[in-house]
């Protein structure tokens, strides 16, 4: 297969909208039969999303295929290239690429998604919407095409990002309003059952509890078993989400607290503020006093 950046597929395809800041929205309104993969530039992480409104595609993300269907919506995360295998003759949907960077702008100062979000997508990346909300997420994906169209906008940027934020806060709406109902659908399995499991402790006990030891306990499996289901299925190791959940804590509380940072360490049961200072800083690269001054100016 050939190998393109997902920009330059998006300016010879007339079926594609690109905003040069690193986003391109892909309407497929029918069978494509040759198709490349998907990259960012320079080799950098993309993330992906997959709505199907009708007949099927299989994508292959990280190695794995996954079969989308109709109402299926797929947020695939920090990855280096997306596959399309296959799509049936009926296929509709929409395919939006983004740059890392630009989900990082998108989502600074007030990201909408709860942690829990990141770590069940990143388990299992793909749901089934209502009928409903399918429509409803369609209906923000053609607005978004209409705002990339308006290019002699004089403040195209900054309504492209307003555009695309008020986007990302309709599909943090319907996975808050799934996980209020209780309809989270999940790949029913062994594997992603304990994934399940473990985000639920994880999110529960991440200030007094920073032991993959202690959560195989809970879950009545070794730290081996529970360490490779949670790889096998997320790539990435128990240890790195115990660190992900936790630096995003210790930052909530930096950004929205008046602790001082050795309340926060105290709170979050590290033993001292020398070993809280050392983990943030390898985590985020500033200590958490920097962090604190650069997020208030």
């Amino acid at each position: 297969m050939e190998t393109t950046n997902f920009l330059e597929f998006g300016r010879q395809n007339s079926n594609c909208y690109v905003m040069d800041e690193g986003f391109t929205l892909w309407k497929i309104i029918r069978k494509e039969n040759e198709l490349p993969v998907f990259r960012g530039e320079n080799g950098n992480d993309i993330f992906v999303h997959i709505l199907v409104l009708s007949g099927e595609i299989m994508a292959e993300w990280k190695g794995i295929q996954y079969p989308l269907t109709k109402n299926s919506f797929s947020d695939f995360m920090d990855g280096r290239s997306l596959i399309i295998r296959d799509m049936s003759e009926d296929i509709q949907a929409y395919v939006l690429f983004f740059t890392a960077p630009l989900i990082a702008s998108l989502m600074k100062n007030t990201p909408p998604f709860p942690p829990s979000y990141v770590l069940r997508t990143k388990a299992w990346p793909v749901s089934v919407l209502s009928s409903e909300a399918t429509e409803r997420i369609q209906k923000r994906m053609s607005s978004i095409v209409e705002s990339l169209k308006d290019e002699s906008h004089h403040f195209y940027t900054e309504m492209m990002s307003c555009t695309l934020r008020i986007y990302m806060m309709d599909i943090a709406n319907e996975f808050i309003r799934q996980e209020n109902e209780g309809g989270t659908q999940m790949e029913v399995s062994r594997k992603h059952i304990l994934v399940k499991q473990f985000v639920g402790l994880l999110l529960t006990h991440i200030r007094e509890e920073h032991s993959a030891n202690w959560y195989a306990s809970q879950l009545c499996v070794t730290p081996q078993y529970l360490n490779r289901a949670i790889k096998s299925i997320t790539q990435e190791t128990v240890q790195e989400h115990i660190s992900i959940v936790l630096t995003g804590s210790i930052i909530e509380q930096l950004e929205n607290s008046e602790k001082t940072i050795s309340q926060i360490a105290e709170e979050f049961h590290f033993p001292d503020l020398a070993t809280m200072t050392k983990f943030f800083k390898r985590r985020t690269g500033k200590t958490p006093t920097e962090y604190r001054k650069s997020a208030r100016v």
